[in-house]
């Protein structure tokens, strides 16, 4: 059978599971979650998963490894769980062959959530950088990556200034953004702290950035544009169309080919490197 990069599932399961999803999006959580479990130990591709819940977090166990989430987990999230959390964001902002985490990397990971793609990274870069504005989100990501030295978990988002600015709280720990969330629901408003890539290089005596990811809900060409003169060798950039309903794959790849990057692009995923 043919290796399935990504996505690391067939078209089938896929779309089975897609079928799955919006009939347990109308179980209360506790028997989603249950369902999910039993799901997960159907396929041989899938991550035999259970779930517990502690106060306000659901805590993913899958063998000896556990993965912390604010509550309720998204929809999304149960089945990424499923397909293995880890090794799917490792492949998603990975393209074999042009843009990978190379042995020694200083690597960025803005957008951080609950810290799934630096569980991967961390094993292979010398360090990663963590940006994540929610503090539950990052309480998150702080407690799963607990077990590397080589990461630093920073409660703050990236922009093209340091600064304060207002993060729109959605009711899903996903949607939450600087600008309008994609479920068009806010119920929060909360002042956060923002900071440049070049300014935080500076206070931490950053040289140089080797692989930068992206994942921003919208916000990704001013956590770029606060990179300034620095120019990673390797970019992945979240492209989706969340920038007011529209993608800013057009304006980054006007902006990087000019700076001597070789772009490409797979679904909603822009790959860049020098």
């Amino acid at each position: 059978m043919t290796d399935l990069f990504f996505p690391n599932q067939p078209e089938t399961v896929l779309k089975q599971e897609k079928r799955i999803r919006s009939v347990a999006a109308m179980l209360p959580e506790q028997e989603r979650m249950e369902l999910y479990s039993a799901l997960s130990a159907c396929v041989p591709s899938f991550e035999a998963t259970t779930y517990r819940v502690e106060g306000e977090l659901v805590i993913a166990c899958q063998g000896d490894r556990e993965i912390a989430f604010p509550r309720p987990v998204p929809m999304i999230k149960l089945c990424l769980i499923m397909f293995g959390y880890e090794e799917w964001l490792r492949r998603k902002y990975c393209l074999p062959g042009f843009v990978e985490v190379q042995p020694g990397d200083t690597v960025v990971d803005c957008g951080a959530y609950v810290g799934g793609f630096p569980m991967s990274a961390a094993k292979v870069a010398r360090e990663v950088h963590v940006f994540e504005p929610d503090r539950t989100n990052a309480l998150c990501a702080d407690r799963n990556l607990s077990g590397f030295d080589n990461v630093h978990v920073n409660l703050c988002g990236l922009y093209d200034r340091s600064n304060e600015m207002v993060l729109n709280i959605s009711a899903s720990s996903v949607e939450h953004s600087l600008l309008r969330p994609d479920d068009d629901v806010i119920v929060e408003e909360r002042k956060i702290s923002v900071v440049s890539l070049a300014d935080y290089a500076e206070e931490n005596g950053i040289r140089q950035f080797d692989f930068v990811k992206l994942e921003a809900e919208g916000a990704e060409l001013e956590a770029f544009a606060g990179l300034r003169h620095m120019r990673p060798r390797a970019l992945a950039i979240d492209v989706s169309p969340e920038r007011d309903g529209q993608s800013p794959a057009a304006e980054f790849r006007s902006q990087l080919e000019p700076l001597g990057y070789e772009v490409r692009q797979r679904g909603q995923v822009m790959f860049a490197r020098m």
